[in-house]
């Protein structure tokens, strides 16, 4: 019969009370910097409803305004001529081409792909608003017959170019002439979009700290650069500032990321 050997005994490994502090430290680093990321994605969500809101009260608004006005014509004149007619349907067409382009703007999640077009149409739409009230100009420049694929979350990319125009239209407060140049283009397997303003030059030293959560030199929430350097770092790209190339423009985010981030 087979005796059983005597294990030996093994004292117990002691813990290093400094290593166990430090990976305390550090998962306690990680676990802030996942609830910011959280904030960040429900602000985010937040932010693109409020933008929703802003286009359908100021596009369709209009037009609902301009029917109005024609229906309370025809009331007062008692007859409704051709003339009137052709108003009421210039005035449908104008409301139909907003309830088109809303529906531009509402990411689905049957089809999360988008074009180059998709994204910055509805970047375009959903700053309009705001650009035109700040009275600046404004040109976006990009291939708007594109059909190549972008396989990256629209709403997501929609609003990291949102956060950015932002940024630049509170950087132009205190100036005249005020001028916005967004340009979107493909190099590779990437996609880039640049974002140009003539609005106040950001110092050296905070060049980086921009991207920080809750830092700001515009009095904004400091949010909006961090989610965008934040989601372009998981979709393998990422958002830089330069000096502008461009001889109107003082600066320039250029954003990066992979048209596909399997």
């Amino acid at each position: 019969m087979a005796t059983k050997r005597n294990k030996k005994y093994q004292q117990p490994r002691r813990t290093n009370p400094e290593i166990m502090a430090r990976k305390l430290e550090r998962l306690s680093i990680d676990l802030e910097r996942h609830r910011n990321l959280i904030r960040v994605i429900n602000k985010a969500n937040d932010q693109h409803v409020e933008h929703l809101s802003n286009f359908v009260r100021h596009d369709m608004k209009n037009a609902i305004q301009g029917l109005d006005g024609i229906i309370f014509n025809a009331h007062q004149d008692g007859t409704i001529e051709i003339g009137v007619l052709q108003q009421l349907e210039t005035a449908l067409s104008l409301l139909r081409g907003s309830l088109g382009n809303f529906s531009k703007i509402i990411p689905s999640s049957n089809n999360p792909d988008a074009t180059l077009p998709d994204i910055l149409t509805a970047a375009e739409m959903l700053s309009r608003g705001q650009l035109q009230q700040e009275k600046i100009s404004y040109d976006f420049d990009y291939d708007r017959k594109s059909t190549l694929l972008i396989h990256q979350p629209m709403q997501t990319l929609v609003q990291v170019i949102l956060n950015l125009i932002i940024n630049a239209i509170n950087s132009m407060k205190s100036i005249s002439n005020k001028s916005l140049f967004v340009k979107g283009c493909f190099t590779d397997d990437f996609c880039e979009i640049r974002i140009y303003d003539n609005g106040s030059a950001v110092p050296d030293e905070n060049k980086e700290k921009i991207f920080e959560y809750g830092f700001s030199t515009t009095n904004g929430t400091g949010i909006g650069l961090f989610h965008a350097k934040s989601v372009l770092k998981e979709m393998g790209g990422d958002v830089l500032l330069e000096d502008s190339d461009l001889k109107d423009y003082v600066k320039c985010f250029s954003v990066k990321f992979k048209l596909n981030n399997l």
